[in-house]
């Protein structure tokens, strides 16, 4: 039986290394400035939890900041930095015997980005990147504490009870991944920023047990 994981892999070095070979040579030539060779992201939105994650995670967020170097107008190299945050569902705190927990990942990734209609007012592009997962599982219960509350228009601080989620046990793991995905971006008006929705499939590797997968859905500004 064929490894899924190894054909996506197979299939991102072809987009990660030989697309940016061919693209090197590509006739157009991109003599602007400095700051027109570089990009930079940033973007928010909702983060669904897929195949076995699906089965112990609820939909979170996710936010999203990259930047790199534009080779030319076509293809541009980025590091980007994403975040993801799920709460665990009814069946994982059952199975956990906790009432409260939550999961995040934050991820490093070398991304190429092929761009298919750079000078129109919509572009489309794709993207695919390998780079380093980190993930940590928390459990929380609710704890009652008392703090400290200023009120700064009498200038006095008084104290006051409440209740807040203590992390009781806590996971966490640092593995290699890899993204897929593509979107679209809608110029804004005669400046050069950018409006810009894409989706992207995630997956960390795991030693053990079933690798965490998850699609996060991102909008933001370009520039």
């Amino acid at each position: 039986m064929r490894n899924p994981a190894g054909m996506w892999l197979r299939a991102l070095v072809l987009v990660a290394f030989v697309v940016p070979l061919a693209f090197s040579q590509h006739r157009y030539s991109y003599d602007s400035s400095l700051a027109d060779k570089i990009n930079v992201s940033v973007g928010g939105g909702v983060s669904v939890p897929t195949d076995e994650a699906s089965q112990d995670l609820k939909t979170g967020y996710n936010w999203d900041v990259n930047g790199g170097y534009n080779f030319n107008r076509y293809l541009s190299t980025n590091l980007d930095f994403s975040y993801n945050r799920w709460g665990l569902n009814d069946a994982a705190l059952a199975r956990f015997q906790e009432p409260g927990g939550r999961t995040s990942v934050w991820a490093l990734t070398l991304n190429p980005v092929l761009h298919f209609n750079p000078r129109g007012k919509v572009d489309a592009y794709s993207t695919a990147g390998f780079g380093a997962y980190h993930s940590n599982l928390s459990l929380t219960e609710p704890f009652n504490t008392t703090v400290f509350v200023c009120d700064p228009f009498f200038g006095f601080c008084f104290p006051q009870s409440g209740t807040v989620n203590e992390v009781v046990a806590s996971a966490r793991t640092t593995k290699g991944g890899f993204n897929v995905g593509g979107g679209f971006s809608f110029r804004l008006g005669e400046s050069k920023l950018r409006l810009f929705t894409e989706a992207r499939y995630h997956r960390m590797f795991s030693s053990t047990g079933a690798d965490l997968t998850y699609v996060p859905v991102t909008v933001g500004i370009r520039w």
